[in-house]
């Protein structure tokens, strides 16, 4: 009975913690053109395989940082997501207006985007939806792009500036759950897109 009594005590503040976090997650949708969503995603399936130089977001990535004049050594991971959709309306030869999130290398600031006067609905994952991580209460934090739902959360990802495999760092697929934080990383939500031809 002391036993189990003792068990109950140790997991309430995991119980907790778990349910703050479910509590925690919102999705937001925001407008975003069909052909945008799905050249983006090809480019970016595209991109799997580039890999850092050293480990230190050096190499052939320093082209997602291009675009915000950012020099290599720095995170890469909203910086990549925002370059497919960059690449994929230069493809298609539309303006920069079609770009759904906005020029910024931070994770955060295109959840926070989102979350200003975009619609709020409910949280399940789709895919093109982008699942955002924060560090603590700081601005910092990760983002990548759900490629496929297989259920009770989880999702496969296309992901930049994370560990591939081999000790390498690039570019490549994961696997995630939408109820789980990554690390010491919260999940602060998921990012829709309302889509329109």
């Amino acid at each position: 009975m002391k036993r189990n009594i003792f068990m109950l005590i140790k997991l309430i503040p995991i119980v907790l913690l778990l349910r703050m976090n479910v509590l925690a997650q919102v999705k937001y949708e925001i407008p975003a053109k069909k052909s945008v969503l799905e050249k983006s995603l090809e480019i970016g399936l595209e991109e799997i395989g580039t890999i850092e130089k050293s480990n230190r977001n050096n190499g052939e990535v320093v082209k997602y940082l291009a675009p915000f004049s950012l020099k290599e050594g720095n995170p890469y991971c909203a910086a990549g997501q925002y370059y497919i959709f960059l690449k994929a309306i230069e493809s298609l030869h539309l303006e920069k207006k079609y770009i759904p999130i906005p020029k910024t290398a931070l994770a955060n600031e295109i959840f926070n985007y989102a979350k200003k006067g975009n619609k709020k609905v409910r949280y399940f994952p789709a895919k093109h939806n982008l699942l955002v991580w924060r560090k603590a209460k700081t601005k910092f934090g990760h983002i990548e792009r759900i490629i496929e739902v297989e259920g009770k959360g989880w999702v496969k990802t296309l992901a930049f500036n994370v560990t591939c495999g081999d000790g390498k760092e690039g570019v490549c697929r994961k696997r995630r759950n939408v109820l789980h934080p990554l690390g010491r990383l919260a999940i602060r939500g998921l990012i829709g897109f309302a889509e329109y031809e």
